[in-house]
C-alpha cells in the first residue's frame, strides 16, 4: 500500500492524504498523514477538460497561421468547410484516436462543443461515449423540432456566441434547454467583447473564454455564479490573453479547457503548463491552477476525491483504478 499526503482539493481545500493499496485507493483521510507517505504539493479533483471541439481533430493545418475568423467562424471557416467536406467516419476515427490520447494525458472527461445538429452528437457519442455532448442547431433560425431532436440525445447546448446569431434565435435555444432541464454553455467575448447582460439573460451554465471582457463584466459572471472556461493555448494562438489575474481579482470561477482539436496535441498538461506560466506572468495566487482544476470538475457534479497530484502527478479515486500521470506541472 502507498499513501499520499498533500493539501486535498474539494470545494474547500484541506491537508490530508489519499491510500492507494493494489492500484485501488483504499483510505482517503484528513490531517496527518500514515508514516512513510508520499508528499505531493496539491491532490486535486479528476481533470475534466471543459470545452474541446473534437470533430475538427483531423484538420491538418499544415503549420500555416490563421486568424481566428479564417478559421473557426460560422458558417465558412476552414473548420466548418472541412466538417461539411469530410466523411463521416473520418472524422468519427479522428475524434476516437484524439479522445482516448486526451484521455491518456490525464484527462477524466470532456465536455464537447459538437457542431453538426443531431448528426454532430451521433457521431461524438460513437467516437467518445461518454462525453459530455453539447450540441449545436444548424438551421439558420430557430427550429423547436431540430432543437428538441438534439436535447433527447445531447446533454445540453453549446452556442457559438450571441454574435453570431440573432439575439432572439438565441434567446429560443435557451428557453428550450431550461425547459429540458440540460446545460446551456456560451462563448462570449472571444474575439470582441459583447454584451453581459444579454448573456446573463440566457442563463447561461458556463461561458468560454472573456478575453475582452471588462472588469465589470468579469464581476457580473461572478455575482451569477457562472464560471469561465478558458483555453490559454487556443487564446494565445489568436493573439488573444486570457486575463486570470483579473479573473481571480472579480472573484469569478475558472475552468480548464483545451479548444479546438486541431491546434494542439491532446495533453491537459501542456495546457495546464500555459495556464500556469500565464498565472506566473500575471501575478496570480500559487492556488489559481489547483482552484481551476477543481472547479473544472465540480462542474459535472462529481461527489468523491478523484484527484492528479500536481507535481507528483496520481490521480485516484475511491473503487476506482490510480493513474499515474508521469508529469509535473
Amino acid at each position: 500500500m502507498e499513501c499520499y499526503a498533500g493539501m486535498i482539493w474539494e470545494d474547500e481545500p484541506f491537508e490530508g492524504y489519499i491510500c492507494v493499496d493494489n492500484g485501488i485507493v483504499s483510505e482517503i483521510g484528513r490531517g496527518k498523514a500514515p508514516e512513510g507517505a508520499h508528499f505531493s504539493r496539491f491532490i486535486i479533483p479528476p481533470v475534466v477538460d471543459t470545452h474541446t471541439h473534437l470533430g475538427d481533430a483531423g484538420l491538418d493545418l499544415k503549420g500555416a497561421k490563421y486568424s481566428l475568423e479564417e478559421l473557426v467562424a460560422p458558417p465558412n471557416g476552414l473548420k466548418h468547410r472541412y466538417l461539411r467536406s469530410t466523411p463521416r467516419e473520418k472524422i468519427v476515427d479522428d475524434m476516437k484516436v484524439y479522445c482516448r490520447s486526451l484521455k491518456a494525458s490525464g484527462v477524466s472527461r470532456v465536455v464537447d462543443f459538437r457542431e453538426g445538429g443531431l448528426r454532430g452528437v451521433r457521431m461524438l457519442r460513437e467516437a467518445c461515449p461518454d462525453a459530455v455532448i453539447l450540441g449545436r442547431p444548424v438551421s439558420d433560425e430557430f427550429n423547436a423540432n431540430e432543437i428538441d431532436a438534439i436535447l433527447k440525445e445531447a446533454d445540453g447546448i453549446g452556442i457559438s456566441s450571441i454574435s453570431d446569431m440573432p439575439v432572439a434565435y438565441a434567446e429560443a435555444i435557451a428557453d428550450a434547454v431550461h425547459r429540458a432541464g440540460k446545460t446551456l454553455a456560451i462563448h462570449v467575448s472571444e474575439r470582441i467583447r459583447e454584451d453581459m447582460d444579454t448573456v446573463l439573460s440566457l442563463q447561461p451554465d458556463f461561458v468560454v473564454h472573456m478575453c475582452m471582457g471588462t472588469d465589470r463584466d468579469l464581476r457580473a459572471l461572478a455575482d451569477a455564479d457562472v464560471p469561465i472556461s478558458v483555453c490559454a493555448r487556443s487564446n494565445l494562438y489568436f493573439g488573444r490573453v486570457p486575463p486570470l489575474k483579473r479573473m481571480c481579482d472579480a472573484g469569478v470561477d475558472i475552468m480548464i479547457g483545451t479548444d479546438n482539436a486541431m491546434l494542439f496535441p491532446p495533453d491537459i498538461m501542456g495546457e495546464m503548463d500555459v495556464f500556469q506560466q500565464l498565472c506566473e506572468q500575471q501575478g496570480c495566487h500559487p492556488s489559481t491552477l489547483p482552484r481551476a482544476s477543481a472547479r473544472s470538475s465540480k462542474l459535472l457534479s462529481q461527489g468523491v476525491i478523484l484527484g492528479v497530484a500536481v507535481g507528483d502527478a496520481v490521480a485516484a479515486v475511491p473503487g476506482d483504478t490510480v493513474t499515474v500521470v508521469g508529469r509535473t506541472c
